[in-house]
């Protein structure tokens, strides 16, 4: 049957018995009365999550219920034991209403008297409560088993999310130290061409990316320093900060196929886009051959300082401050 989730909550149910008698009450050690009964309430939206089946979430609810009515009923009959008159518990819904017990009437032996029927009264009680429990047990073992599992599975989840998460900024963090990246815009209003040196070639060989290389190998030096990737988005930022117009930036396609293809090989599933926007903020874009800035106009641009994306950020070990951090983890 499939399973659903609802909610579990742990209620210690306290059973007050000195209260309920009032000054009726003399305690009585052989009574091995517990101060609370441990009662799992299985309700929707309330509690932890808990997997369960909705016959499973029928049964562990009626049986509480039973076991807390059994209670309630014992309550009350050990309030009437001690000469109480008017009472009503009802530990399902944790509502009830009583009158108060006063000092017995001191006849002659009445303290003696009271010893004993309040002695009687704690006997009664603790042999339904125990009766009570034991009919209980089995489900409150079920239960309890269940939750153990379940937390033992979220941590697990959660731990596993954790080195997922370290591992992915390890690998990103690595890729965007190699200087590999070179870029170059032949002047304003023209198209700033984006390659790996590592990974292109003459641009005259067929194939994605080919015609791109080739112009860029027209424009640049071939001496001209490569950067890294974190370099890189520092100065495509810049350069997106300083435009009158949108800005044309045109990736070399081997090189987003070559970064996503590392990634891959390592454990670590995105997109290319995915793995720009990590390093060079939010604020990008797919474009038509690449990711691309968003374009603010200069009227619009906001005068504060620019937030810098490099250094120790959100993620786990590095990251971007200011920037979208990839991994971010979540849990119960």
């Amino acid at each position: 049957m499939t399973r659903e989730w609802t909610g579990v909550s742990l209620e210690n149910v306290r059973l007050e018995v000195a209260e309920i008698a009032g000054q009726a009450f003399r305690p009585d050690p052989s009574a091995a009365l517990p101060e609370r009964v441990e009662v799992y309430r299985i309700l929707d939206g309330r509690g932890e999550p808990l997997p369960c089946t909705p016959v499973e979430h029928e049964r562990w609810e009626l049986a509480a219920v039973a076991c807390l009515g059994r209670l309630s009923r014992a309550l009350e009959d050990f309030y009437r034991a001690h000469g109480g008159t008017m009472i009503e518990i009802d530990l399902v819904t944790g509502r009830g209403i009583r009158y108060g017990i006063g000092r017995p009437r001191r006849w002659p032996g009445w303290e003696r008297r009271a010893v004993e029927r309040s002695a009687r009264a704690q006997q009664v009680l603790a042999l339904e409560v125990a009766r009570a429990v034991e009919d209980y047990r089995p489900v409150r073992a079920e239960v309890a088993l269940r939750v153990t599992e379940e937390r033992a599975a979220r941590r697990a989840a959660m731990e596993a999310e954790q080195r997922a998460t370290r591992h992915r900024r390890t690998v990103l963090d690595e890729l965007a130290q190699r200087r590999v990246w070179q870029y170059r815009s032949a002047g304003p209003g023209e198209p700033v061409l984006v390659r790996r040196v590592d990974l292109s070639g003459t641009g005259t060989e067929p194939g994605p990316g080919g015609a791109v290389a080739a112009a860029f190998d027209d424009s640049v030096m071939v001496d001209q320093e490569s950067v890294s990737a974190r370099e890189l988005a520092d100065a495509l930022n810049t350069v997106a900060r300083r435009a009158e117009s949108p800005v044309d930036i045109r990736w070399d396609e081997r090189a987003r196929a070559g970064t996503e293809a590392e990634c891959l090989a390592r454990e670590v599933r995105l997109t290319f886009l995915e793995w720009w926007q990590d390093l060079a903020g939010p604020s990008w874009r797919p474009g038509p051959h690449g990711p691309v800035p968003v374009f603010v106009p200069p009227g619009q641009r906001a005068s504060a300082p620019r937030p810098s994306f490099g250094g120790t950020g959100m993620g786990g070990t590095g990251g971007f401050t200011g920037g979208h951090s990839y991994g971010g983890f979540g849990g119960y």
